[in-house]
């Protein structure tokens, strides 16, 4: 917290400066005869014949060039595409704001409207390409918020992935998060929409990118720095679903000749409601329960990046993200036990239980970038370390009951589990990329060594009394894992163009469970091939084919073999025996003017890692633990069509269908499963007029399988208005799942035994959100991201 105090403090002593900064300066506005802003205006500066500087004008047509001399002459030339070009002159530091009006082009008139606008989706050889720019969901709230409306992907509980295919890794400009869960959640807050460029949904990522994920990536790209500038922001986000959550974030920018800054610090704190519905259906008795829990959040984090160029050819940067969370929980729990032949209650269980933690986490970058000359061909060197310390405890009371209602003497049960949980992570990647003669070559090298350590505890007594056990454990985990990467691509002439790729990954992992004196090694080498192959038949039809190999890690918690009591009959143990999953991925492309996308794809997974609750009919305990349960294999057509034929709407229509076949590997305990699933979503945003839009989504899920659980059909519906209130301010309502159908039930069968689930998860809710921006807001700044992110993802 020092580093953001005294971040904090350059804030104020910037700001107090920004009288001088902006004395000696050129800054205007430019409109249309209609007074409309114009954006990305091309706005160059000259001295009598020299150039001096050029900068495009941002969403609001404002312009500006800083730190000129004063008493001097300067010419001004503004161009774009259907207008008139202006060519005027003016001296540094004249009083009051600039207006330039820009005339349209009769002849070109008609172009304009087209060349101003990036299609809403983009489909590239090997990804699908969201503007978030070009749509409402870059004012609505955060990288969340803009995730959960993206083209294919699914957000639902805190968990992302691609629709048809599973599960995703996270980048951001290209590095990759390595953490998960709640810590990702905090990450990804902490961005705001506003500062999206664009999400892409990279299905067959190149062998440049870790192999982690089984179904992809989605990259998160960032708006670029345009010219010098500083600018500051204020975002205050009210969120009502059962209960309330508010969110203030605050930001900061500057970039001054070679030096850039950049940081935002923001919190968050509220409550959510869930509720859970087992219903497990054993040969003489049904146990039927439901849980009320409340969940506490307290959420911390704080970003500062900064970035120096040493000369024309290299660039230095360093990063440091911090996390703090502090939730807690309070949940009551009831069972009614039912005997199955007589219809009535046998007894009942009733009980309380609390939950606290914190979570400490600490990310730190050093990077640099070395030019090799044009065309993109440079040295990246990262050096990552991250580390996370998470503490938690649990409490767990109950009762049994008789059909009287009445307390069973000696049937109680107090239980006790703490957890002490230390991650630390250590990377190093060089990434190089030039071109050598027709070919564009990229290679390098990464090693990442990890280590996780858990220090766990669990006691339980019956009737306050009697020691039923009372137990710790210290498990160690290490994992060590280098790898080396080429790829080459190459055009051949205008219409093909052919790339291939490896990756070779090494890995070795050990875990020690000192209390059950027991030692667990896997040691493998693997290989990841990618291939990708494009032919533009003209600039209407590009046809694409793709194909890369994938592994799925497990998470270093679900290694641990200690069991962790939930309730009396429910506990959790991890798998020190689970290994790694991997898929083949293989998808044929067809892009239509960027209108319409189709992708027909295939993936056959082995060794899949599911999370499952066991039930045992003798002592009616369920345990919950992952295992490499199933083999999968998927066949697929997904179809994405943008509408933007009238100037008041835009929409994004998304169908999907997929055949998925799942094979156990042990049937006894779970059944193979077949389904035929059938998606469909659709995106509308309406432009009412010129400073209010609203936006009207929906999607329907047909009945799936998710691990070992078939779902029911399920639905969403999601409403938003946007109103820019100034050029300064914004606010957006948004509400999400209106009808409350976001969420499906569940069922299985497992070990013989019938599960039913139908949960609840708080979807939904009402958000308010209002934003303010001052200073030169133009665009927002680069930013770099940490190489050890798919291990930080892994520590819980």
């Amino acid at each position: 917290m020092k580093t953001l105090a005294n971040v904090s403090v350059i804030m104020l002593l910037l700001l107090f400066q920004a009288d001088s900064l902006l004395a000696q300066s050129i800054q205007g506005r430019i409109v249309t005869p209609e007074n409309s802003p114009l954006e990305y205006v091309t706005v160059k500066l000259f001295r009598d014949s020299a150039m001096l500087q050029y900068t495009l004008s941002d969403q609001n047509g404002v312009f500006a060039f800083r730190d000129l001399p004063a008493n001097t002459t300067y010419r001004l030339q503004c161009s774009f595409t259907g207008f008139e070009s202006v060519d005027t002159t003016l001296g540094a530091g004249s009083a009051g704001e600039l207006v330039i009006t820009m005339r349209h082009s009769v002849t070109e008139l008609k172009q304009v409207e087209i060349n101003s606008r990036k299609p809403l989706i983009e489909r590239k050889v090997d990804r699908l390409v969201f503007n978030v720019n070009n749509s409402m969901a870059s004012l609505s709230g955060d990288a969340l918020d803009v995730l959960k409306v993206t083209p294919m992907v699914m957000a639902e509980n805190g968990a992302l992935g691609i629709i048809g295919k599973g599960s995703v890794s996270v980048m951001v400009n290209d590095k990759m998060l390595r953490i998960s869960g709640e810590d990702l959640a905090a990450y990804l807050r902490s961005i705001p929409s506003g500062n999206i460029e664009s999400i892409e949904v990279i299905t067959m990522p190149p062998s440049k990118y870790s192999a982690e994920g089984n179904s992809g990536l989605l990259n998160i790209k960032l708006k670029k720095v345009v010219n010098d500038y500083w600018s500051a922001s204020i975002r205050s986000v009210y969120t009502q679903a059962t209960y309330a959550t508010g969110n203030l974030g605050l930001g900061f920018n500057y970039q001054k000749r070679k030096l850039s800054l950049s940081t935002n610090a923001s919190m968050t704190e509220g409550s959510s409601a869930s509720i859970e519905r087992p219903r497990i259906l054993y040969a003489t008795q049904n146990w039927e329960s439901k849980s009320n829990r409340r969940n506490y959040t307290k959420l911390y984090n704080a970003r500062l990046q900064a970035d120096y160029t040493m000369s024309d050819k290299l660039t230095i940067g360093a990063q440091a993200f911090y996390n703090n969370s502090r939730p807690h929980a309070n949940d009551q729990t009831s069972t009614r036990i039912e005997g199955k032949t007589s219809g009535h209650i046998d007894s009942s269980l009733i009980g309380s239980g609390h939950q606290h933690a914190e979570t400490e986490n600490l990310a730190l970058n050093l990077n640099s970038t070395y030019s090799l000359g044009k065309d993109g061909q440079r040295i990246v060197v990262d050096l990552d370390y991250y580390r996370s310390h998470n503490n938690n405890f649990r409490d767990f009371n109950s009762g049994t009951y008789g059909p009287d209602e009445l307390p069973m003497s000696g049937r109680e049960w107090f239980s006790r589990n703490i957890g002490d949980n230390q991650f630390r992570n250590t990377s190093l990647n060089i990434d190089v990329e030039h071109k050598i003669q027709q070919f564009e070559v990229n290679y390098g090298v990464s090693y990442s060594s990890s280590h996780n350590r858990n220090e766990l505890s669990a006691a339980a007594v019956a009737a306050k009394t009697d020691t039923l056990f009372d137990y710790k454990d210290s498990f160690e985990f290490t994992e060590n894992t280098g790898a080396v990467f080429v790829s080459v691509s190459r055009a051949l002439g205008e219409k093909f163009e052919l790339k291939g790729g490896l990756r070779i990954e090494n890995t070795h992992t050990k875990g020690i469970s000192n209390t059950l004196e027991s030692t667990y090694k896997n040691d493998y080498l693997k290989l990841f091939p990618t291939f990708y192959s494009s032919y533009r038949l003209n600039d209407q039809h590009i046809f694409s084919i793709g194909y890369g190999r994938r592994i799925d890690r497990p998470a270093y918690l679900s290694l641990n073999p200690f069991e962790r009591y939930i309730t009396q009959y429910y506990y959790a143990v991890g798998n020190p025996y689970l290994l790694p999953s991997f898929s083949h991925n293989l998808e044929l492309n067809y892009s239509n003017n960027n209108n319409l996308n189709l992708s027909l794809y295939t993936n056959f997974g082995n060794d899949q890692i599911a999370q499952t609750a066991i039930p045992y009919e003798n002592s009616k305990i369920v345990v919950d633990t992952m295992q490499n349960f199933y083999n999968t294999s998927t066949v697929g057509l997904t179809a994405v069509y943008t509408f933007r034929k009238v100037s008041w709407l835009e929409s994004n229509f998304i169908v999907t269908g997929y055949h998925r076949n799942i094979r156990q590997r042990d049937t006894s305990i779970v059944p193979n499963y077949e389904v035929y699933v059938a998606y469909f979503s659709m995106d509308n945003t309406f432009k009412i007029s010129k400073k209010i839009s609203s936006q009207l989504s929906f999607f329907y899920y047909s009945p799936q399988i998710t691990g070992i659980f078939r779902r029911t059909p399920r639905y969403n519906v999601n409403v938003a208005v946007r109103y820019k209130i100034s050029n300064k301010w914004d606010a957006a309502i948004l509400a999400s799942d209106i009808l409350k159908t976001t969420q499906a039930k569940l069922h299985a069968v497992v070990n013989g035994v019938q599960q039913h689930y139908d949960n609840y998860y708080d979807t939904r809710n009402l958000r308010v959100t209002l934003s303010y921006r001052f200073g030169s807001t133009k665009v927002s700044p680069r930013q770099r991201n940490f190489m050890n992110e798919k291990e930080k993802q892994r520590a819980y």
